[in-house]
């Protein structure tokens, strides 16, 4: 073996051994917070799991209950069989939802650089405070569906468009909260970047998703509009997150939102045709402008949202400050307004304004559109994506 492969080698080994380290960290940090039971878990998920339990684990998912999707509810009926607490299996499940997530962030950014930041990023992702407090705290399951996006996203980096729409796909027979990419990938259609074709998977991977709950004895018709009843759940315009209806009365009238629903899909048509009518390259770097772009407008200016509805744009904010070191501050004011959200429904704080997180989150809204303007004018220069790091 020459000692240039025996390096390689030795370099790829002890990069392993970091990612493991890190991870088993990262793990241990997660465990410090296990037995917390949020009001979430004592008021659904402890119910939904117990009864998962008592009737089969799997075959609980042909009864009726809850307002997820079934896709959810089999990986609950998967890990019910293991004799542990439903807490902590909950937990562990979305915990092993942010090391998949982190990967998806690692394989952006080494595509970049090839060398050890995507090791970092992987790391930073794993230890941002939103993640752990989703997981590990809070038990909710917003790394799964993410992961799934975030995979999205780097398939359309290494031109694999047809997997790239089965994880958005996936994504969405999760969450609806999906969706907030959905504008991202209508441009690339649009771009031709994506075929038409492969939008047929999306309904395809959502009926597969629901199939076997129906021959399980759901209602095949109640599967398929489980997220119309979802839109119709909350009538809060803001539930803790610190976006546009932060400005408005809390007892704003459910019109005004319906009428705020119609004002942000004009929004977003408005970006579409401005984009649609430049030309630009869609590098990597535009991609993951692009996909940070949409997690950011759509919780920003949609009513109803929750405190976790800017998840997705947490990780992302981390590819895209890899990406553009400059830009740092990105993800540090996204992540701060996200734990803020959560700090406010989790224990109550209440010591600081959440408007004042609401102008730091439409400023770094301005600065991302700002800074993809900037790039489509600078065409393929690419001049501000050059000043990467040096190692």
């Amino acid at each position: 073996m020459s000692k240039r492969k025996a390096f390689v080698n030795f370099v790829k080994a002890e990069n392993i051994l970091f990612l493991f380290l890190v991870t088993v960290a990262a793990m241990a940090v997660r465990l410090k917070f296990f037995g917390y039971v949020s009001s979430d878990y004592r008021e659904f998920l402890g119910g939904w799991f117990r009864l998962i339990r008592q009737n089969g684990g799997l075959a609980a998912a042909g009864i009726k209950f809850g307002d997820y999707t079934p896709a959810y509810y089999y990986l609950l009926g998967l890990i019910s069989y293991l004799p542990f607490s439903g807490l902590h299996l909950i937990k562990a499940l979305s915990c092993a939802g942010d090391i998949v997530s982190a990967y998806f962030v690692f394989r952006m950014v080494d595509r970049k650089y090839g060398e050890f930041w995507g090791e970092i990023s992987y790391a930073v992702v794993l230890f941002l405070p939103s993640v752990i407090m989703n997981s590990a705290l809070w038990a909710q399951c917003d790394s799964i569906y993410t992961a799934a996006l975030l995979a999205c996203v780097a398939f359309l980096m290494e031109g694999k468009s047809y997997r790239a729409v089965t994880a958005f796909s996936i994504a969405f027979a999760l969450k609806l909260q999906a969706v907030f990419l959905a504008p991202f990938l209508l441009l690339l259609l649009l771009k031709r970047r994506i075929k038409a074709r492969c939008l047929l998977i999306l309904p395809m991977v959502y009926l597969i998703s629901i199939l076997p709950a129906a021959l399980l004895g759901r209602s095949f018709w109640d599967l398929l509009t489980v997220y119309f009843r979802q839109a119709g759940e909350y009538n809060r315009l803001t539930m803790n997150l610190p976006n546009l209806f932060a400005w408005f009365p809390a007892r704003a009238q459910t019109s005004a939102g319906q009428a705020a629903v119609l004002a942000a899909g004009a929004v977003v048509l408005f970006t579409l045709v401005y984009l649609c009518s430049k030309r630009f390259q869609m590098t990597d770097e535009m991609l993951i402008s692009l996909a940070l772009f949409y997690v950011m407008l759509l919780p920003y200016i949609l009513p109803f949202m929750h405190e976790r509805y800017w998840y997705p744009a947490d990780l992302f904010s981390v590819a895209f400050a890899f990406y553009f070191p400059e830009k740092f501050y990105v993800p540090v004011i996204t992540v701060l307004s996200s734990t803020y959200g959560y700090c406010r429904f989790l224990f109550g704080f209440h010591f600081i304004s959440i408007k004042l997180f609401s102008v730091l989150m439409l400023f770094n809204l301005i600065w991302v559109a700002i800074h993809i303007i900037y790039c489509i004018r600078d065409g393929s220069d690419w001049k501000v994506a050059r000043r990467g790091w040096k190692t």
